[in-house]
């Protein structure tokens, strides 16, 4: 056991096997292989035991593999030189570490006779880069410069890395190159392994273009080992972006021994590893690497309960990363196996650029966070699950807030799976956003979440092969009490360049949640799955949900239908939503609004549906359809519908009864029809008893009447409901619609009286359906405390754009707007005496919210 009071490197004295070290008030900088460095003990046993820094003296552990160099040599003779030696060419110098005859052997031994041809390892150069030629201090040449070396720290199973706040954990590394593709399945890439015949790479990073420049311009591909790398699981397209683990250190490109599997990168394409590989071993024999245990505390792990700070760049380790209650993790160009966890970060956290691959079958959570509230950035990440089970997950957020994960990777490696394993289970956690990125063989889950935003997911619901029917999955969901969550953009199949990725059950299910935004999947021209076993709806309604908006989502074909709900969801509203025009259309939501939505409306009524009255759909690219359904209104819905006279009454079965010849209800519609082009020269649908039209008016036992404003107000005149008067309806703008006014008179008294639908058809195009969108948000504006005689102006900050400019009333003026962001508002007085100064405010408007101001004006004296 060593304790250290002062700064001092691993190579600066001598160590045992095994040993233990102790800092305090010191830093341990490991800059070697701590199996082979100038006193390193014997027989590669340099193995390190548990490494603790002193939770009141401090101290700081470093990995450092930044200068370590490594430079190819023939003509080799003679005997090798001593560690330290210093060697020689021109102006360079390098402090040797060792010779290696090839990139896995172990070190020659000092004494030993220097081989032919292999590897000069340098401690650090100074004064290079050395060139090809004859070598001083050692009888080598060299064929080539130096180049980054590598640094393998090795620690016994079970050792622990005690980190407190006075201390730190870092680790700095370089690229390691690794060489090219080949282009040909079955290549195998070595990585050093200093003679260990047993040796694990989770991972390598293979550039994406022929010159790399930026870490953008390089992938992770996860290792995954053999006996899970198999056609069951993966297939040979870019999903499948994983390499085959070997236990001798090397990783197989396309291929698992036996098969081509694997993605397989062009030819001439770098590949290269972080140069610092933490490694373990067993305390019985330490010159020998194992595979990480199975047990993640059996494996080297971190203490990092007295909020000590951890900072790795380029590591490359099987080591258990398990930080709980850190002050800080900052991990960057990294690679593990099976675990990257973490829990009450007090700083927010910073990954980067890596991965987490398969060492072993075994059902390990691979990213976790827990009760990390400062927030933090996950980015460019690929982890991947061996065994799904039950909430078998891949990324898992808990408990935490304001953490955004960008082109983070994440997917299930086993199929079949389970669907109730998730890429990406966000669970007790607020201002979570996910930017571009992607799921294979797994969904998104939102439970017990709020304010949480997902854009650009991509969704491949298998790693190989297409969608089948197999326990098949959503891609979205959301449950327990999940709110205020926008999903902006889905594509399937890595954007669309793999046919039939997408998910069957469908695209979104919702349960027991609240203001859920699903929007912009396809278009209306470039629909969005493929065609084997199509997604079966858009959304799925689990029951118990309210406010949810799905808008602007195109999906042809759909097993079954777009739009699955339930009268137990509330004030859910659904624009432009496509399924098959064939499909039927489900509208059982209380309050429910569906607008320009495709699919073929049922006319038939159903139980104990309350609030939802008028909707629209489009059965074809020429034809849509607006219908009144015999709902009772519920409280929110109540200026929309009203009882003028009688005793109409409302069945819970979607009739409306009108027994009584004074019996009189009016409706409303409380939006704009859009993108229709005329009223259809077609028969209008009355459904009920007693409602056969003769003439006029008259259907059967009841008087019908409309009245239609497209844009400039209602007439006032009530006009026959009937084929004639609806084709003369003209001067119909898509883009302005039109909405209408419904009149329903009891003409013929009778008990058997019923009315339950009413329809018209409407003439469409495709231009017209495709151009004249709803307002994916709207929000509103209010000026209270405006001098009388006042004028306001509203314009956006971006761009100068009017949104609202008029007069107040009674000292206030409100408007809404489909513009959200930062608005100027400017108030003026000056038409007439008593004269005010320009006021000028800012305000900044919220989704269904409404930004409110009070008017500060001055005399202009």
């Amino acid at each position: 056991m060593a304790t250290l009071t002062v700064d001092r490197f691993l190579d600066a004295a001598a160590v045992t096997a095994g040993e233990t070290f102790t800092m305090n008030g010191a830093r341990l900088t490991i800059r070697t292989d701590t199996r082979v460095h100038a006193n390193a003990p014997a027989t590669m046993t340099g193995a390190l035991g548990s490494l603790a820094i002193s939770s009141t003296l401090g101290g700081g552990i470093t990995l450092d593999g930044t200068k370590v160099r490594w430079m190819p040599f023939n003509t080799g003779a003679g005997t090798v030189p001593a560690i330290g030696t210093s060697i020689t060419r021109g102006g360079a110098t390098g402090i040797l570490l060792g010779v290696w005859a090839t990139i896995t052997s172990a070190p020659t031994a000092v004494g030993a006779a220097m081989p032919t041809t292999g590897f000069i390892k340098f401690r650090e150069v100074t004064g290079g880069p050395f060139t090809a030629g004859a070598l001083t201090g050692i009888s080598a040449s060299a064929t080539g410069p130096d180049v980054v070396g590598w640094i393998e720290v090795v620690l016994d199973q079970a050792a622990a890395i005690t980190v407190p706040r006075l201390g730190d954990f870092t680790v700095r590394g370089s690229w390691y190159d690794l060489g090219t593709t080949t282009g040909v399945a079955n290549q195998l890439v070595s990585i050093p392994t200093n003679g260990s015949a047993t040796c694990y790479t989770p991972g390598v990073w293979i550039a994406n273009i022929a010159t790399p420049l930026t870490d953008d311009d390089w992938d992770f591909y996860p290792s995954v080992y053999a006996a899970g790398l198999i056609a069951a699981n993966f297939g040979t397209d870019l999903r499948s972006r994983v390499v085959c683990m070997e236990t001798n250190g090397q990783i197989r490109i396309g291929h698992n021994g036996t098969v081509a599997i694997g993605f397989l990168p062009p030819a001439g394409r770098q590949i290269r590893i972080g140069n610092v590989f933490g490694r373990q071993c067993t305390a019985a024999a330490r010159a020998a690497n194992v595979i990480p245990s199975a047990t993640a505390t059996t494996r080297p792990d971190f203490v990092t309960t007295s909020a000590g700070a951890i900072d790795m760049e380029r590591f490359v380790t099987d080591w258990y990363l398990n930080f709980a209650q850190p002050f800080s993790v900052r991990v960057r160009n990294f690679a593990t196996f099976e675990y990257l966890t973490m829990s009450e970060v007090a700083s927010p956290i910073d990954i980067y650029d890596g991965g987490i691959g398969l060492s072993q079958a075994m059902a390990a959570l691979p990213f976790d966070v827990l009760s990390c509230f400062a927030g933090g950035t996950v980015t460019k990440m690929f982890a991947l699950r061996q065994a799904s089970g039950a909430a078998g997950h891949v990324c898992q957020i808990n408990a935490s807030s304001g953490i955004t994960l960008s082109r983070v990777e994440a997917g299930v490696a086993t199929f079949a799976r389970t669907n109730t394993a998730y890429a990406f289970n966000i669970v007790s956690s607020s201002g979570i956003i996910l930017n571009n990125c992607k799921q294979f063989n797994a969904a998104i889950m939102f439970a017990t979440s709020d304010n949480c935003s997902v854009t650009n997911l991509d969704h491949s619901d298998r790693f190989v092969g297409a969608t089948n029917t197999t326990t098949p999955i959503y891609a979205i969901n959301t449950s327990a009490k999940a709110s205020k969550i926008t999903v902006n953009g889905l594509t399937f199949g890595l954007g669309g360049t793999i046919a039939n990725c997408h998910p069957n059950s469908g695209l979104i299910f919702c349960a027991l949640s609240s203001d859920i935004k699903f929007r912009n999947v396809g278009t209306r021209s470039a629909i969005s799955a493929g065609g084997l076993n199509p997604p079966l709806f858009v959304f799925v309604s689990g029951g118990n949900n309210q406010r949810i908006k799905i808008q602007r989502v195109y999906l042809q074909p759909t097993g079954t239908g777009a739009i699955s709900t339930l009268n137990s969801d509330k004030g859910n509203v659904y624009e432009h939503v496509y399924g098959d025009f064939a499909d039927a259309m489900q509208t059982a939501d209380l309050n429910g609004k569906f607008k320009n939505c495709a699919a073929t409306p049922g006319i038939t009524g159903q139980a104990s549906v309350y609030g939802t009255m008028f909707y629209d759909a489009f059965v074809s690219d020429t034809v849509g359809r607006v219908l009144l359904a015999m709902n009772e209104k519920t409280t929110e819905t109540a200026a929309y519908q009203t009882i003028i006279a009688g005793t109409p009454q409302f069945t819970s079965a979607g009739n409306l009864v009108l027994n009584d010849v004074s019996d009189e209800v009016h409706w409303e519609m409380d939006y704009f029809v859009l993108g229709c082009t005329a009223l259809a020269n077609v028969v209008p649908t009355v459904t009920g008893t007693n409602v056969t039209f003769s003439a006029g008016s008259r259907w059967g036992n009841h008087d019908l009447f409309y009245q239609i404003d497209k844009g400039a107000g209602f007439g006032g005149t009530w006009i026959a409901f009937n084929q004639t008067n609806l084709a003369l309806e003209t001067g119909i703008n898509p883009a302005v619609g039109f909405k209408i006014k419904f009149r329903a008179v009891c003409a013929i008294a009778a008990t058997t009286n019923l009315l339950t639908f009413v329809r018209f058809d409407t003439v469409t195009t495709l231009a017209s359906q495709s151009a004249n969108l709803y307002p994916l948000d709207t929000a509103a504006v209010s000026v209270s405390g405006l001098v009388s005689g006042s004028r306001v102006k509203a314009s956006k900050v971006s761009d100068g754009a009017i949104l609202f400019n008029g007069a107040e009333s009674g000292g206030a003026i409100s408007f809404q707007t489909d513009f959200v962001g930062a608005i100027n508002l400017e108030a003026r007085k000056a038409s007439a005496a008593p004269f005010y100064q320009p006021w000028v405010t800012q305000v900044t408007t919220v989704a269904d919210q409404t930004a409110t101001a009070t008017a500060l004006q001055v005399l202009d004296q």
